[in-house]
């Protein structure tokens, strides 16, 4: 990962753990995506897939609350952070940390970071109760031992005022050679 890359997620790693959380208005881009908005928690429902790992269960707690407006940027995003665990053994498996944001032309961009030794910038649409991202590019520790992905499509789908579904989908070194795998699939109930 290039040193720029690194101070970057570094930067927004310290900053969205040291700036407490305030309730703001969603601007007039980010209010698409106000449904995605709030705490969403799944015990058990998440299911992992790929040819070279056993299929599993998982949990995961995902967290998209308003953030701040930065003044100096004059952007409004939203504060992402997930965290997963094995829903049989309770152990960690990872956490994403990042900003959503929509643009005035409508397009939709999600940076994250996570203790998996991954960075990614997601680009993509979004329409009511529907959030579809694909990647733009990614950064990764010289030490992974995660095969590399090539590229990545990560969908958010609200069904209800209670449940939310995301897919994700990619493509590594070894699989597929053309398009996606569904990787991991995640339903979601809004906590309140």
């Amino acid at each position: 990962m290039s040193s720029f890359r690194s101070h970057v997620y570094v930067s927004v790693f310290l900053l969205s753990t040291l700036i407490p959380f305030s309730q703001q208005v969603l601007n007039e881009h980010n209010q698409k995506l106000e449904w995605i908005v709030g705490k969403w928690r799944s015990e058990f429902s998440g299911k992992i897939f790929w040819p070279t790992v056993p299929t599993m269960t998982f949990g995961e707690e995902l967290v998209i609350n308003e953030a701040p407006i930065a003044k100096s940027a004059n952007v409004q995003f939203l504060n992402f952070s997930a965290r997963a665990w094995s829903h049989s053994t309770k152990d960690h498996f990872h956490d994403e940390w990042g900003f959503l944001t929509v643009d005035p032309a409508g397009n939709a961009t999600l940076m994250t970071t996570g203790n998996n030794g991954f960075t990614t910038y997601e680009t993509g649409t979004v329409s009511p109760n529907k959030l579809v991202l694909t990647l733009k590019d990614i950064g990764r520790i010289s030490f992974s031992r995660d095969l590399p992905v090539e590229d990545l499509r990560r969908t958010f789908i609200r069904h209800d005022d209670r449940y939310m579904e995301q897919v994700i989908e990619m493509r590594t070194a070894t699989h597929p050679k053309v398009g996606y795998l569904e990787h991991t699939r995640v339903v979601y109930t809004k906590l309140k």
